[in-house]
């Protein structure tokens, strides 16, 4: 199975409490990255998607 359909795969297993925690976490890492100027020239924008694959991959 490829990162996009098991990212999928687990968004539809999420809780709605470990969304609502997952879009915090979002939130929270969005603005660390518009803090850091050597990021934020970048304009890059993180969603639930990115943060899950990323920690799939480190499963």
């Amino acid at each position: 199975m490829d990162k996009q359909n098991e990212t999928r795969r687990v968004m539809m297993t999420l809780s709605d409490q470990a969304i609502a925690k997952l879009d915090h976490l979002v939130a929270e890492k969005q603005r660390e990255l518009n803090q850091n100027p050597e990021l934020a020239k970048y304009n890059l924008r993180l969603n639930k998607s990115n943060i899950l694959e990323a920690w799939l991959s480190h499963q």
